[in-house]
């Protein structure tokens, strides 16, 4: 059975991620019950915030014990993506994965890369695919700073992947353990 980690970085978040969380974790709950997964954990990595978003975590941990969190008071979303990385690599979980606090990306979307990563090293959501379904749609402000940033993102490193900015990806620790470093 796999096991899986999933990274939600926090920052000032305490009006959107309880929902999250509590989505998240019965989702989860289920597929382990299903023995579609192994083992998981939800780690919020709490990244230098101002508001009660630790009050909503701690609330939600009470409720289902696969929902943990780590707290640093240096900030930053990259920081606490590979501080979660680096947590979860010693925890010797197979997959791990992140997501954003605004559950842009819902659990079975999720599920969908788990489901999708076969042999490859990571897997990326993709907002712009012609399948994706997205429920909040982005204001144009949005959608042009987006485009934009993937743009100078292909020219720069030439990649093959449509979205590289989603905010849902996932990767095998043996990758990991070689990059985070």
């Amino acid at each position: 059975m796999t096991n899986l980690c999933i990274i939600i970085p926090a920052y000032n978040e305490e009006k959107r991620i309880g929902e999250t969380l509590e989505e998240y974790g019965k989702y989860f709950e289920k597929k382990k019950k299903d023995k579609e997964i192994g083992d998981f954990k939800i780690l919020v990595v709490l990244n230098a915030c101002r508001d009660n978003t630790i009050g909503v975590v701690k609330n939600q941990e009470k409720k289902n014990k696969n929902i943990i969190h780590i707290e640093f008071e240096r900030g930053g979303k990259g920081f606490a993506v590979t501080e979660g990385f680096k947590f979860a690599i010693n925890k010797k979980f197979d997959l791990i994965g992140f997501v954003d606090a605004d559950m842009a990306t819902p659990p079975e979307a999720f599920f969908d890369l788990v489901k999708s990563i076969g042999n490859s090293d990571g897997i990326i959501a993709n907002r712009w695919h012609k399948n994706s379904n997205i429920k909040i749609k982005q204001t144009p402000l949005r959608i042009l700073l987006s485009r934009g940033g993937n743009f100078i993102i292909h020219s720069l490193f030439l990649l093959k992947y449509q979205d590289t900015q989603c905010g849902a990806k996932l990767f095998r620790r043996e990758i990991l353990e070689k990059v985070v470093p």
